[in-house]
């Protein structure tokens, strides 16, 4: 099974949670989505947001899933890096407006596994005679993060684990709502609440904050949106690799969001961000993904996201992850 028996009974728990309460569904959002890579996950880099604040008054709470397959391997003179291996990554995200504010908190439940994928992608890439990257050379469905430096290991993580992750306090400001582009600033704190010997966070106080930038207007005639965020990321050096470590960092993402129907869209996304390591291995220097995928309006209440995301920069994030959230205004 993908899930132990804990982590189903807390999916089910968190998705009738959900579906218990009554809401209006904003228009368009972008994919909830970051970089799932291993030794970036630990950072909690800020998800893509809605650059229109919540009224005062209403909230919002949601539910990710995030089922990622990690392989790949690196090396130069001084380096050499192995990825083998799954997570999923449960997201659950609470926000509340007052005037042209916004807060909100957000807490993460990690499980690390050799997973299920394997087989599955290296048949994939045979129906469309595409290149494996050295996964038929090496056993399916194991675990093995391992990190050497001068031919001494500075991290080997081989054995399967779950908890619950970093914790992030988040704040927002509506800056513009007029005319052509609703414009606001997000921030947040990430509290190192997570296990870093479990690999669950980075044991270290991070903040950020971003400029977040909506069009609804130039895009009207197709029904269409486009967004933007560009951010920084301060990062303490912690205790996972910190030697190492690249404490400031940018992030940026953007996408278009198209409606097809009365309850159906679809959505194409970029996220980024510039390397958080001390490094010239790929795996761990900046980092391109694209999700494709869309958006279900279930009802007024709830509104159900999909996607499947892909790295752009090569080894930089994921080789696919498989995205679905659970949105619940009211």
């Amino acid at each position: 099974m993908l899930f132990d028996l804990p982590l189903f009974r807390l999916t089910l728990f968190l998705c009738c949670t959900l579906l218990t309460s009554v809401c209006n569904a904003q228009n368009r959002t972008p994919f909830q989505l970051t970089n799932q890579s291993p030794f970036i996950q630990i950072f909690a880099i800020p998800v893509a947001e809605s650059a229109t604040i919540l009224k005062s008054g209403e909230e919002t709470s949601h539910i990710s899933i995030n089922w990622a397959n990690n392989y790949t391997t690196g090396n130069n003179p001084s380096e050499a890096i192995l990825f083998d291996g799954e997570s999923t990554q449960f997201d659950i995200r609470w926000r509340y407006g007052f005037d042209l504010w916004e807060f909100g908190v957000d807490v993460n439940y990690s499980h690390f596994s050799g997973g299920k994928l394997d087989d599955f992608i290296e048949d994939w890439h045979g129906w469309f005679n595409l290149p494996n990257g050295g996964r038929e050379t090496v056993q399916s469905d194991q675990l093995k993060y391992i990190y050497l430096r001068n031919g001494n290991p500075q991290l080997d993580i081989t054995e399967g684990h779950s908890g619950f992750g970093d914790t992030r306090l988040t704040g927002a400001y509506q800056l513009s709502k007029r005319g052509r582009f609703d414009i606001a600033l997000r921030g947040g704190i990430k509290i190192p609440t997570g296990k870093r010997e479990h690999f669950l966070g980075s044991d270290g106080l991070d903040a950020n904050l971003a400029l977040v930038l909506g069009d609804d207007v130039s895009l009207q005639r197709y029904q269409a949106s486009y967004f933007f965020t560009a951010g920084a990321l301060w990062a303490a050096d912690g205790e996972v690799l910190p030697q190492y470590r690249q404490n400031t960092a940018i992030y940026y993402n953007t996408g278009v969001i198209k409606d097809v129907s009365e309850n159906w869209q679809l959505k194409l996304q970029l996220d980024g961000h510039t390397k958080l390591y001390k490094t010239n291995l790929n795996q761990l220097g900046d980092a391109l993904q694209l999700s494709m995928g869309g958006s279900y309006r279930i009802s007024n209440d709830l509104k159900l996201d999909f996607a499947v995301a892909e790295d752009v920069i090569t080894d930089s994030s994921s080789d696919v992850v498989f995205h679905i959230s659970l949105y619940n205004y009211f």
